[in-house]
């Protein structure tokens, strides 16, 4: 078995099955671990052993897209720069890492949603056309079906503010279970149906952001509670992976009964936490995981994929721009952005008298018969990851003398 397919599997086998298009053998049961170390500060140190531990290349570019994906639910303020310069990279490689690729495509495109940039032009990549090529006439999103591919479809759909298509739907109520001892669950087809706590977690979350059939998430939730362990996880090959996924759907969805389950998953999560900040993959395990430690992350901060937010931060420096050249008609102007923290891009817009001139958007701008006896000035929009736009206007030049 592949590596990164094993990592995979190390935090759920509905991920394994949206990402990859495998699946394995339905999870075992699996002794409760003690970990005796107390942990106070779950946040920082989760963020921080993500920040020192970036996404290697066996975790390939769903790793990468995960690692971000902790780092901006967890945003402590000693991370935010790791988080700006990983998204930088996922922008640059999208466009090719995405392509035919939809559980990236749309994991990636939460990730984009919760930073508020645009998943339809990330890095020149168009992820939500992406997602939509990947439909089956029926609504199956790719090529291997399950509960977990569809729900993450429909999350990154409905964040990026676009109409899920009701086949998709329709198909993700497909893999719930209608009878029998998992009757609610939601899962796969692996020699016959596997009830999946992943795929169960996710579909709350996704149906509940579309108003799904109250009796389904009812049945959905209803499995869930009978399903929690009593010491506060759900039995899977990565059970941090599941409770995460599980506690915070049930937050999203159930607001009068998930107090109880949430606090006991969250509790035991918190136990899971090793020493070095990261969580394990499994209940016996003492090594921290990658895309375990990301998933966690959700259930530390107290929010599901469906219902995270980012807020966006202030320039820690951001200084007036500064118009440099002969002030003569026929020569040039140049808008000197000056050094902004963190580094910024720039969009321009020149005035006229405090009159937008049209088509006037470069970084230089060639003074016309127009500008004679006028002032001028520009209008910079600064923008980056993570940070809040910010307009900044220079100084008025003096009148524009004849050339």
């Amino acid at each position: 078995m592949l590596t990164n397919l094993k990592r995979l599997l190390a935090v759920g086998t509905a991920a394994a099955v949206a990402l990859v298009g495998y699946v394995p053998a339905p999870a075992v049961a699996q002794a409760p671990a003690v970990h005796p170390v107390a942990v106070s500060a779950p946040a920082p140190k989760a963020a921080n052993w993500l920040a020192v531990n970036p996404a290697t290349v066996d975790d390939g570019f769903s790793g990468q897209i995960s690692n971000a994906l902790g780092l901006a639910v967890l945003d402590t303020k000693a991370t935010r720069d790791e988080l700006r310069e990983r998204v930088a990279v996922l922008r640059a490689e999208a466009a090719t890492k995405t392509a035919g690729q939809v559980g990236a495509a749309a994991n990636l495109a939460i990730l984009v949603r919760i930073l508020k940039l645009d998943p339809e032009n990330f890095g020149g990549a168009d992820l939500i056309r992406t997602i939509l090529a990947a439909k089956k006439t029926d609504g199956q999103i790719g090529d291997f079906g399950s509960a977990y591919a569809q729900a993450l479809a429909i999350i990154a759909l409905h964040r990026s503010g676009k109409a899920v298509p009701e086949e998709i739907v329709s198909k993700l109520l497909s893999f719930q279970a209608k009878d029998g001892i998992n009757a609610g669950a939601f899962g796969y087809e692996w020699d016959g149906f596997v009830a999946d706590p992943d795929s169960t977690g996710l579909a709350l979350q996704a149906l509940k952001l579309v108003k799904g059939d109250k009796a389904v998430i009812a049945n959905a939730v209803n499995w869930a509670k009978a399903n929690q362990n009593a010491e506060g996880y759900w039995t899977s090959y990565s059970p941090v992976d599941s409770a995460a996924l599980m506690a915070t759907a049930l937050k999203q969805v159930h607001p009068s009964g998930w107090a109880k389950v949430y606090t006991k998953a969250r509790t035991w999560l918190r136990s899971q936490q090793l020493a070095n900040g990261g969580f394990p993959a499994s209940l016996s395990g003492t090594d921290a995981n990658l895309l375990a430690t990301s998933n966690a992350a959700f259930l530390i901060a107290g929010e599901s994929l469906a219902t995270a937010r980012y807020d966006l931060k202030p320039f820690k420096k951001s200084p007036r721009p500064v118009v440099a050249g002969a002030r003569k008609v026929g020569q040039t102007l140049t808008a000197n952005t000056r050094t902004w923290s963190p580094a910024a891009e720039f969009s321009y817009q020149w005035y006229r008298n405090g009159r937008a001139i049209a088509g006037a958007t470069a970084s230089t701008y060639l003074l016309t018969a127009a500008d004679k006896g006028k002032k001028i000035r520009v209008r910079v929009l600064a923008s980056a990851i993570g940070m809040k736009p910010d307009y900044e206007r220079s100084k008025a030049t003096g009148k524009i003398k004849k050339g």
